[in-house]
This record gives structure tokens, C-alpha cells and sequence, in this order.
């Protein structure tokens, strides 16, 4: 298999997502304490198979917009939860809209990356299965 340079976000995916993923998941539930308990292997074990998974499949993206869009609306939306719970709001009505909409764009970001796995990878292959079936 040759490497392309379609490629490139896969790698970049695959090297920085896990340790930031890590460290975002160690600050969020202040685990940082854990010493000696198998907690903080585990989950950086999982969350680096997942970085990795997505870097494996970022083949098949063709259109980086929506997704990257997707993305800066989530990052937009914890950076103003985080602000709100600072200034002691993170209970209030638009704190909970921020949330909703931050789930819902972690959703579309899924989403517009699978859809596009399924359009440029799985359904090309399956479609090569049924002409060799064909053919013989």
C-alpha cells in the first residue's frame, strides 16, 4: 500500500488526538491522582486505539469542511461552557444551550465522517465483490 498525500490528516490525526484526548480526559475528571492504579493506562490505551481507528479511516474523507466545520462549532461551544462555569453560569439557560449544541455538533462531525467512510470506502469495495461475482 503506498502512502498519499490524502493521507497526511490521518497521520497528523493518528500522532496528535490521543495525548491531547488523554490530557483532555485526565483534566475533565480530575484523574491526574491515579498513581499506581491501572486507570490512566486503560484509558489512554483506548483512547489511542481510537486516534488510531479514525486516522485509519480519514483515507476515505474527501471533504474536510463540513467535519472541520463541525469540529470549530464543539470547540466553540466547550470554550463557552468553560467561561460560563467560570463566571458561576454553567447551570443557566445558555449554558445548556451551548452544551446541546456541542453534542449535536460532536453528532454531525460523526456523522459527516461516516457517511463519507461509507460512500468512499465500503460501498466502492462491496460494489468490486458483486462485478468479480459477476464475472466468474
Amino acid at each position: 500500500m503506498r502512502f498519499k498525500r490524502a493521507d497526511l490528516p490521518g497521520f497528523l490525526i493518528a500522532v496528535i488526538a490521543p495525548p491531547l484526548l488523554t490530557v483532555l480526559f485526565f483534566r475533565a475528571f480530575d484523574v491526574f491522582d491515579h498513581r499506581g492504579t491501572p486507570l490512566l493506562g486503560i484509558m489512554s490505551l483506548n483512547l489511542a486505539v481510537c486516534g488510531g481507528l479514525l486516522a485509519m479511516f480519514t483515507r476515505f474523507v474527501r471533504n474536510w469542511y463540513w467535519p472541520l466545520a463541525c469540529v470549530l462549532v464543539l470547540g466553540v461551544a466547550v470554550i463557552g461552557v468553560i467561561w460560563m462555569q467560570s463566571q458561576g453560569t454553567g447551570d443557566s439557560g445558555p449554558a445548556t444551550a451551548l452544551k446541546w449544541i456541542g453534542l449535536l455538533a460532536f453528532f454531525a462531525a460523526n456523522l459527516t465522517v461516516g457517511v463519507q467512510v461509507l460512500i468512499h470506502g465500503l460501498l466502492p469495495l462491496v460494489d468490486r465483490r458483486a462485478e468479480r461475482r459477476a464475472r466468474s
